[in-house]
C-alpha cells in the first residue's frame, strides 16, 4: 500500500473546527441582518427603503469650538522635559584623518522623550568651504544618553552651532 497517495482522514478535531467556523459565520450573518432595516417597509413603499438615512449633523456645520474663557476645559500643561546635551569632535577613519561631529542627548526625566537636533556648521567639498544645516531626531529612554547624529568632514575651526528641543513621547 502506497502511503504517499492516501489522503488523511478527517479527524474529530477537524470536524469540531469546521463546526465552530460555521457557527461563528451564522452568528455574524444573523447579527448583521438584525442591524439592517428590512428591504420593504411596513407601508410597502420600496422607494422610501432606498432613500438615504438623514444625517445626524447638518451639512456644512463642523464641530464648533468652545468659547475661550480662560483655562476652563483645557488640559494642564505637562512638566517641562529634563535633558542635557553635549557635542563631540571625534577623529575616525582608517588613517584617523576624518573628523566626525556628534551631538549626544541625555534623558534626565522619568518619561521617554523624543528629541530633535538642528545643527548648523561648515564642511569642505572639493576644497571649497560650504555651509550645512541638518535636522535629526531620536527617541531617548529615561536615564540613558542617545546619539542624535554624526556629521563627517566638518570644519572644526569654523565651529558649529546646534539646538535641541525635546518633548514627551
Amino acid at each position: 500500500m502506497n502511503t504517499r497517495l492516501m489522503k488523511p482522514r478527517a479527524t474529530r478535531f477537524t470536524a469540531t473546527r469546521l463546526a465552530a467556523v460555521l457557527t461563528a459565520l451564522c452568528c455574524c450573518l444573523v447579527a448583521r441582518a438584525a442591524d439592517e432595516p428590512s428591504a420593504a417597509p411596513a407601508g410597502g413603499d420600496a422607494e422610501a427603503a432606498k432613500a438615504p438615512r438623514p444625517r445626524a449633523v447638518p451639512v456644512g456645520i463642523a464641530h464648533p469650538e468652545p468659547a475661550d474663557d480662560g483655562a476652563a476645559g483645557k488640559a494642564p500643561e505637562a512638566a517641562p522635559v529634563k535633558f542635557s546635551t553635549t557635542d563631540k569632535w571625534i577623529v575616525a577613519g582608517y588613517n584617523n584623518n576624518e573628523l566626525v561631529y556628534t551631538i549626544i542627548v541625555s534623558n534626565e526625566d522619568t518619561r521617554i522623550i523624543h528629541c530633535t537636533a538642528l545643527m548648523q556648521g561648515w564642511y569642505f567639498e572639493n576644497g571649497k568651504k560650504l555651509p550645512i544645516s541638518d535636522r535629526q531626531s531620536t527617541t531617548v529612554f529615561p536615564n540613558q544618553p542617545a546619539q542624535v547624529g554624526n556629521w563627517m568632514d566638518m570644519d572644526q575651526p569654523s565651529g558649529t552651532t546646534y539646538t535641541v528641543k525635546c518633548r514627551p513621547s
